[in-house]
């Protein structure tokens, strides 16, 4: 079921995000974390130096440290404010002291704001030469915010953009997602189940897809987060209850699959023009 990508064969198609961990230590998530890594075989766990003044990387740290370092694929994200020379390094290295690892699986540019991609780049591909990051990429790049990035000489090395996507907010399909298919970037997406900081329908109020999750019974979460990962995209969701996790990876028969798929057409469908990338 949790299948795989090509470009990394031990990165997970569905992962964890950790703002639980905003305060500190959750046992919610620190359980969630341990059943979707030891019994469903999710490998991508997603954080932030933003999350809680680091708290979150310090909580996963913890909760992450009797497993198998290898079978996981840690993402971390550097703010732009910190994003260049004088404090790049520094804050690389104490991401990862935080998290108690020599490396991660993939370093992420949290947002553009004012950050200097001609410095960005470089200290990405320094950070892997000198082994303590794997990958680097990009969060929150709308269309025009990755063609500069592509414009900077190493810029194609970029593996991944990760970015606000879920089946009530699609704009991205039009021009993003096609332009990073182009150069081999994997979408990964954030908010995958919706945002309560952003305004959306409450697709459980919808009854042509709860009649879909009636003929499987299913939850519509399942079926959301299935819909991404169908559509490219590594995909993130974050929840403290072992319950909730269970649903959201239920498995799916196709046939019901597809019911739910011609269903998000007619109630969500594809953008027929560009917008901006909505980015919490």
């Amino acid at each position: 079921m949790l299948n795989t990508f090509s470009l990394s064969p031990n990165m997970s198609a569905y992962g964890l995000g950790t703002t639980s961990y905003w305060s500190g230590r959750n046992q919610g998530l620190d359980a969630c974390i341990h059943e979707a890594v030891e019994k469903y075989g999710i490998s991508v766990l997603d954080t932030a130096e933003m999350y809680g003044n680091g708290r979150s990387e310090e909580a996963l740290g913890k909760t992450i440290r009797d497993m198998n370092r290898e079978t996981l694929f840690l993402v971390d994200k550097i703010l732009p404010d910190n994003a260049d020379e004088a404090r790049f390094r520094n804050s690389l290295v104490n991401s990862l002291k935080r998290l108690k690892t020599d490396y991660l699986d993939l370093y992420l540019l949290h947002w553009r704001e004012n950050a200097d991609l001609s410095f960005v780049v470089p200290a990405m591909e320094a950070a892997v030469k000198e082994g303590l990051i794997r990958r680097w990429g990009v969060s929150n790049f709308d269309t025009h915010d990755l063609r500069d990035l592509l414009a900077v000489p190493g810029g194609a090395n970029c593996f991944c953009n990760q970015i606000f996507y879920n089946v009530y907010e699609r704009g991205c399909e039009y021009a993003l997602v096609p332009l990073m298919k182009e150069h081999n970037i994997l979408p990964m997406s954030y908010s995958s189940l919706g945002s309560n900081y952003y305004p959306h329908p409450d697709i459980h109020r919808i009854p042509p897809v709860m009649d879909v999750c009636r003929l499987g019974s299913l939850k519509p979460e399942a079926l959301m987060l299935k819909w991404n990962v169908r559509h490219g995209f590594c995909t993130l969701f974050t929840t403290t209850s072992i319950q909730h996790l269970r649903d959201n990876l239920q498995e799916i028969p196709e046939d019901i699959y597809q019911r739910f798929e011609q269903v998000i057409e007619q109630e969500f469908p594809a953008p027929d023009h560009e917008y901006p990338l909505v980015k919490i």
